[in-house]
């Protein structure tokens, strides 16, 4: 591997692939239903509002008022670049959502972000204990992996939890496994109590630990306030006074890291703060999950002796404090203004029951992920066999400390996936994207395989890779390209329409995307092959991360834009807009539960007195509709639906008003947009 680059440069070039990778057109199609409408909401009412604690989610008959199943980081992340690029505030003008692409660049900008922090944190890992090239590989792999890159566009609280994760535990691993023997101690200025480590990592830890914490403190004491009766009288009890505990914490952070005197223990405050944000964005998997694996990795993975000498004792203990100033400040703003109906919505009924009893949601057992394992790893699968098989068998080649860092990230690497694997496996409740914490490690695991196999020249080990892994890379491609519909297995790696159609929804006929599929397919065999042809694997190299790269542009950027009319709900809602001709003719939304209707109308159907929202659904609906037609006589109106409830529409039409009901936009096959006068 070329060591013309520095590390640094490397890394950069690593940060601004990722960004290549996801950025580029990831806002210029519409949001898919339900999670990314429903969350984008959220961040809408946190931005009109300007409240930057409470979560809202006003209007739904079925819902209440309050979101509560989520943490806020997601919402923060959102809510800013709304912010930023001016929608979602006060008085802005109605359709702002679904006309023009700002709403869906600040929806999925922030998880993009997220996206590539994980990718660096995977790079990061493998190269400093392994390789270059094993970073660059590892590297690859997680960010063309179909299931990370795809969540990765999506506006869903998963990335926001995983990238931060990714860096924490590769972080950690750095912090027990320093790049120098003996690890020299940093330069430091000033004397005595009064120095501090003088070196870019302590101040950018500092920053770091500041911009995380510092602008929720000042919002939870500006925002928050509790009336408290004490002696027949109610005193005001503002959110400065509980606060104070995190501003005290955040001192003592600071002044436990002017003590630190070598990178391990800054190492580990930054993956705590990551962790911390973790939890914001997901709840107690963000720090469960790491912790989980960490100690799996300390306890089986030959962690634990090295962390007796790596004297990391007081970084531990500002580490632990970093944590609880990060994440915890939030919670108890919310349980000072909720109570316990907050906690038990958050942790008992989305935490609790989700793992132990199973909510909405699918059914498995442990087998449930390989098959989106298969689809989420297309076509990296044809290595991961091969690759685990490597890491479970391996014996250590050597004593020396280089040969022991290797060994760390391999186990590491292992221990991750493994871990998360059967803590997804274990959980009530399954969706496809649960075993998407599980991808980063595996990542790391063959990239580091892939590097053994290129350095020692092992033929034979390449071959039975090709044996085991082309016929499973054979599988899973006939299950993406056995019918024009298959196509619809890379949407169901981020999106639940399957609870809902466990056979797919209508397919439109002009999408088939076998022959692409088909060829990457090809190129990534001849790859994998070209690993046992010992003239040919600097070519093998270039070929395995390049078509997969080339095929993370072609599903992001090629089949999400084609596919997304017909799956979103932004089409039919921007032809309202376009159509309308003043405020008065209202959008009736007949029979929807799927979220866009709110997000892109601004909520607008349930603004107003209950009489007078337009959103009709669940029973008496029809009941409900006609009454309303009635008191609105006089007036065109549009409707939003699902295509089989247009003649029930129709019938609910005053019966001189049928004549007039025509289907204006009917691009999406499954939503349809239609217009009477009444």
């Amino acid at each position: 591997m070329n060591r013309r680059l520095s590390d640094r440069a490397v890394a950069c070039l690593v940060i601004l692939a990722g960004l290549a990778l996801y950025v580029p057109f990831a806002g210029t199609y519409g949001l898919w239903d339900p999670w990314e409408t429903h969350y984008a909401e959220v961040a809408r009412q946190m931005t009109s509002r300007g409240d930057y604690i409470s979560l809202w989610w006003p209007g739904s008959p079925r819902d209440p008022d309050v979101f509560w199943s989520k943490p806020v980081l997601s919402f923060w992340l959102m809510s800013l670049t709304m912010r930023l690029f001016g929608i979602g505030l006060p008085g802005n003008p109605a359709g702002e959502m679904a006309l023009g692409q700002r709403a869906e660049w600040a929806a999925r900008l922030p998880f993009c972000l997220a996206g590539v922090v994980g990718i660096y944190g995977v790079y990061l890992l493998a190269s400093r204990l392994v390789s270059r090239r094993a970073g660059l590989v590892s590297a690859a792999v997680v960010a063309t992996a179909p299931m990370y890159s795809l969540v990765a566009r999506q506006a869903m609280t998963d990335m926001a939890f995983v990238g931060p994760m990714a860096l924490a535990l590769a972080l950690g691993a750095l912090a027990l496994y320093p790049t120098e023997e003996p690890e020299p101690d940093l330069p430091r200025r000033g004397r005595g109590w009064r120095s501090w480590p003088h070196h870019p990592l302590f101040y950018g830890t500092l920053i770091f630990f500041a911009v995380s914490v510092i602008p929720q403190l000042i919002v939870n004491s500006v925002q928050l306030r509790l009336d408290v009766p004490w002696g027949g009288r109610v005193f005001v009890l503002y959110g400065v006074v509980p606060m104070i505990p995190y501003v005290i914490g955040f001192a003592a952070v600071v002044i436990l890291a002017a003590r630190l005197r070598r990178r391990g223990p800054l190492y580990l405050i930054l993956a705590a703060i990551l962790c911390g944000l973790s939890v914001l964005a997901k709840g107690l998997a963000g720090l469960g999950l790491p912790v989980i694996v960490f100690a799996m990795f300390l306890l089986f993975g030959g962690g634990w002796a090295r962390a007796r000498q790596a004297r990391l004792g007081l970084g531990l203990l500002a580490a632990t404090l970093a944590f609880a100033v990060v994440a915890v400040p939030w919670h108890h703003a919310m349980l000072i203004r909720y109570g316990a109906p907050f906690w038990n919505e958050l942790f008992g009924d989305n935490h609790w029951r989700r793992m132990m009893i199973g909510r909405h949601g699918d059914r498995g057992s442990f087998e449930y992920f390989l098959r989106e394992l298969g689809y989420g790893l297309w076509p990296w699968v044809a290595l991961a066999p091969a690759a685990l098989g490597w890491a479970a068998l391996r014996a250590r080649r050597g004593a020396g400390q280089d040969e022991i860092r290797k060994e760390a990230a391999l186990r590491l690497g292992a221990i991750w996936f493994v871990s998360a694997y059967a803590l997804v496996s274990v959980s009530m409740t399954k969706f496809h994207h649960y075993v998407l914490p599980a991808i980063p490690g595996l990542a790391i695991v063959i990239g580091a395989f892939v590097d053994d196999l290129l350095a020692r020249r092992a033929v034979r080990t390449a071959a039975v890779t090709a044996v085991i892994g082309l016929p499973l890379l054979l599988l899973v491609t006939l299950g993406l390209a056995d019918a024009p519909h298959a196509a619809e297995k890379f949407l169901w790696l981020f999106s639940y329409d399957y609870i809902q159609s466990p056979l797919g929804r209508a397919w439109p006929a002009a999408l088939d995307f076998r022959g692409a599929l088909v060829l990457f397919a090809v190129l990534f065999a001849v790859g994998t092959v070209l690993l046992a042809v010992p003239r040919a694997r600097r070519a093998a190299v270039w070929t395995l991360p390049l078509a997969a790269v080339a095929f993370t542009y072609f599903v992001l950027d090629d089949v999400m834009p084609k596919v997304a009319p017909y799956w979103s709900q932004k089409g039919p809602i921007a032809a309202y807009y376009r159509l309308r001709r003043s405020p008065d003719e209202r959008l009736i939304a007949y029979m929807l539960y799927w979220r866009g209707e709110t997000f892109y109308t601004s909520n607008e159907i349930y603004d107003g007195p209950m009489d007078e929202r337009t959103v009709f659904d669940q029973e008496g609906a029809d009941d409900r509709l006609k009454a309303w037609l009635q008191r609105h006589r006089g007036r065109r109106l549009f409707f939003l639906f699902e295509r089989y409830q247009q003649a029930r529409i129709r019938e609910d039409l005053p019966p001189e008003a049928r004549a007039s009901f025509r289907v204006m936009d009917e691009l999406n096959n499954k939503f349809s947009l239609a217009q009477a006068d009444l």
